[in-house]
């Protein structure tokens, strides 16, 4: 196993604590990426990309990256609502005529983008062949019942938060979350990030390994819990992660494809108020409104305590313990990997892993955010 990468003066426990997690917790294949008041000082990557064919992880590796990657599209929600076109307080409907079947007609952008619209599954499991087709998804999503009265609780919306909010940003803009994300966020901060994957990149992805293997029979399939991981059952199947069948097609909840050195400008840019190295994306005043917590509490479908932003998941409970600042946010993924960005001291930190563990947020990464902020002195 061998770490390449770039390490600022001051930084070195961070290289070591990043290798650790080869020789002791099992690491496959990794990167991580630092900046502090927009400056890079981490950017380190190593292990194997595709273990069954020891192909290296290199410079330019690419991974699907699961739940981070509803970071990316509550970046190009929040963009729209710096430009005027989305207002978190109106009622979905105003966009989504639609969306007022089964009683939702009250439901709010807020409500909606802060996981509590009591919409966590559909009836009938997404296919991707409905993905494929948007109007036909965008039918689905607006005729669902919600599980519970909207705004009298919030749970974990684990897929669906990502295709309601992709058809809000289609309904408003006209493009998909795909094609939003390529122009105004990807091209201007100049990021490899992608939410359906071009078949060109796919020689650069990361195959991910299970490196600790969760109980299947501690997943009840017919619980909420169980129904709102498998609400688009095709992502579980073995292989999906580099598929190409499957990545082509938008899933915005989990499929994108990206490194931990593109995510680490997203939060950098974020951490700053909206501006990264001269490029503008957000007002200050924006990034406040959409990064500050709507609600917190006991999340009815992890049944675990959980914060939510408008998009973002926050660090005030236990299953997102990132930082004791509660004006930090970003976003874990399923197996380990997670950024965020930590505006108080100015660091914006990404990782991500093709080991999947089972835990949300696992050593390997507290470990290595332990490391950044003993080199911050914090």
């Amino acid at each position: 196993m061998h770490v390449d990468g770039f390490i600022a003066p001051g930084f070195a426990p961070v290289q070591a604590a990043f290798e650790e997690n080869f020789a002791i917790h099992g690491e496959v294949g990794a990167a991580l990426a630092v900046r502090l008041r927009g400056a890079p000082v981490v950017d380190l990557w190593g292990g194997l990309a595709e273990p069954n064919a020891g192909r290296s992880w290199e410079h330019d590796t690419v991974q699907v990256v699961w739940s981070v990657t509803k970071g990316l599209v509550a970046t190009c929600l929040a963009i729209l609502i710096d430009r005027d076109r989305l207002d978190p307080a109106l009622p979905v409907c105003r966009y989504w005529p639609e969306f007022a079947a089964a009683g939702k007609q009250t439901v709010t952008v807020a409500q909606l983008l802060s996981h509590q619209a009591g919409l966590p599954f559909l009836d009938e499991p997404i296919t991707l062949d409905q993905v494929a087709v948007p109007d036909a998804l965008a039918d689905a999503l607006a005729a669902q019942r919600p599980v519970w009265e909207p705004g009298t609780a919030h749970g974990y919306h684990a897929v669906t938060w990502g295709f309601y909010a992709s058809e809000l940003i289609r309904r408003v803009d006209g493009r998909t979350v795909g094609a939003f994300l390529a122009e105004e966020v990807a091209g201007p901060l100049g990021l490899d990030a992608h939410i359906g994957l071009p078949a060109a990149e796919l020689p650069r992805l990361a195959h991910l390994t299970t490196i600790a293997p969760s109980d299947p029979a501690l997943l009840d399939l017919g619980s909420e819990l169980g129904r709102t991981m498998l609400a688009l059952p095709e992502l579980a199947a073995p292989g999906a992660d580099h598929d190409p069948s499957v990545l082509t097609w938008e899933v915005p909840s989990g499929l994108g494809v990206t490194n931990a050195r593109a995510l680490a400008r997203v939060y950098a840019m974020l951490g700053a108020g909206g501006t990264l190295d001269g490029v503008r994306l957000l007002s200050p005043e924006t990034v406040a409104g959409v990064t500050s917590t709507v609600v917190a509490g006991p999340d009815r479908i992890l049944g675990d305590h959980t914060a939510f932003s408008l998009g973002f998941m926050k660090p005030e409970t236990t299953f997102f313990g990132v930082s004791a600042d509660p004006a930090a946010f970003g976003h874990p993924g399923s197996g380990g990997p997670l950024a965020f960005a930590d505006p108080a001291t100015g660091l914006a930190f990404a990782y991500v892993t093709n080991g999947q563990s089972p835990l949300n947020t696992d050593v390997r990464a507290l470990g290595l955010i332990e490391a950044v902020r003993g080199c911050l002195g914090r």
